[in-house]
């Protein structure tokens, strides 16, 4: 099994602060009109954003996405009545990505090292860290939770910073991002759900994503009859013939995982003739990292519905969004470290935005995608007297995941800053720091919060 490359950061558990080598422990809204279009044709890449007039970066708090992983799920099936298996939604074999369900690949690792060193050149040209050498103790903090492919996201873009420094530790939370139950309802939020959809999973089927959808089901071809049994099908299925409804999102959900699979084959560097068995472009008749932009929109969509709604977001968001504004009040107070790096989930990003309903579409990506190795920087600047919060979302482009292209302020990540309606954001994109965080102070249920754990 390949394992991703890791030097010498060390990981800081919270219960009892012992450390450990990172070598030893390897291993209702209306939903608006989708934008499925606008991936046929996408602009060249951008310059980064301008920073706020005449302000000064003072502190910046990542909640990233985990990097690229292997699917979670099995690959292979146990057996003709295994269903938890990608073997079963196709009707070719699914390519080994020589890594355990769900833990980062060796090409995520160093997808996110590439992150990293992006990082420390970009906020050290704003003057926020040293240019070169070790940082200073207490300038950095690196958190995450005990799940294999984000402690070790965490390690990865702490050694693509600080290539060889021990000083950059991280700390291991388990549950990290997880609160009492307060009160959450599976049926509510699928409710919820269905309402952003906007009312129906078949409008949704026979509409912006019919296209997607026909075009991944040429790609994954007859089911296994386990699989078609299990959703309901005749046992000759395919995606077009399973079973969807009002209130069932069908081969949505069931094609969800697969269309993002493509993409973790294809920015982890596998071959065009590797990736969806080779046949993307020839069904979609687009260039192989536009084909996968295109149908990740079914990936996109079902977990925008899944977990944007205000319902789910606030009661699953809550103990996300927590850490990250207390992070945000330290460093407004000049106590906390200038630079913080929470290593978290794309469903977990996805209930913050809907907390602060974001909205954003990133270069060669689906809108409202969550690339994997993306970040969220919710940046202190200090204009005058006041501080001011601006949210940047960084992340590589597709083709840059699959060159693995070192980025540079010439050639950088996609970026697109996010601005929360809720605290009016001037022209920037900034809002001052006592409107953002009265907005996230409503937002946060704190009975879905446990303050110790986040801490």
């Amino acid at each position: 099994m390949a394992l991703p490359r890791v030097t010498g950061w060390l990981i800081a558990l919270a219960s009892g602060g012992r450390l450990l080598s990172a070598m030893s422990a390897l291993r209702p809204q209306r939903v608006a009109a989708f934008a499925v279009a606008s991936l046929v044709s996408l602009p060249a890449l951008a310059a980064l954003p301008s920073p706020p007039q005449d302000a000064t970066l003072k502190a910046v708090v990542l909640l990233s996405r985990h990097g690229m992983r292997g699917p979670t799920v099995a690959t292979r099936c146990s057996g003709p009545d295994d269903t938890r298996c990608l073997d079963a939604v196709a009707h070719d074999p699914w390519p080994d990505l020589d890594v355990s369900a769900g833990h980062l690949t060796a090409s995520g690792y160093d997808r996110v090292v590439t992150m990293g060193r992006f990082y420390r050149a970009h906020y050290a040209e704003a003057g926020l860290l040293p240019a070169q050498g070790c940082p200073a103790p207490g300038t950095t903090a690196f958190r995450s939770d005990a799940v294999e492919r984000t402690t070790m996201t965490a390690g990865a873009i702490s050694d693509g910073m600080f290539p060889g420094c021990n000083p950059s530790r991280l700390e291991i939370t388990p549950r990290l991002y997880e609160g009492p139950a307060c009160g959450f309802e599976e049926a509510r939020a699928a409710k919820a759900a269905q309402a952003l959809a906007g009312g129906s999973w078949v409008d949704l089927a026979q509409g912006p994503l019919k296209e997607p959808l026909a075009e991944l089901d040429s790609v994954l071809g007859r089911f296994k009859p386990a699989a078609c049994k299990a959703a309901g099908a005749p046992a000759e299925c395919s995606l077009a013939t399973i079973p969807i409804s009002a209130a069932n999102r069908g081969p949505i959900g069931i094609a969800s995982q697969p269309a993002e699979q493509f993409l973790m084959q294809y920015g982890g560097g596998l071959a065009a003739g590797e990736v969806a068995w080779g046949r993307l472009p020839d069904v979609t008749g687009k260039p192989l990292a536009e084909a996968i932009g295109y149908v990740n929109a079914v990936h996109a969509t079902s977990d925008r519905m899944s977990y944007m709604p205000e319902y789910t977001a606030r009661k699953k968001g809550s103990p996300v969004l927590y850490p990250v504004l207390r992070a945000l009040q330290a460093a407004v107070e000049g106590r906390g470290a200038p630079f913080t790096f929470f290593a978290s989930h794309d469903d977990l990003i996805l209930n913050v935005a809907g907390m602060l309903d974001l909205s954003w579409q990133l270069e060669s990506y689906a809108p409202f995608q969550v690339p994997p190795g993306g970040a969220v920087a919710f940046e202190v600047w200090q204009h005058g007297r006041t501080p001011l919060i601006r949210l940047v979302y960084y992340a590589q482009t597709i083709q840059q995941l699959h060159d693995d292209t070192p980025l540079t302020a010439a050639q950088p990540p996609a970026a697109a800053v996010l601005a929360p309606p809720g605290c009016k954001p001037d022209a920037t994109g900034a809002c001052t720091w006592t409107a953002f965080r009265q907005l996230a102070t409503q937002k946060i249920e704190m009975a879905c919060v446990d303050p110790k754990r986040a801490e």
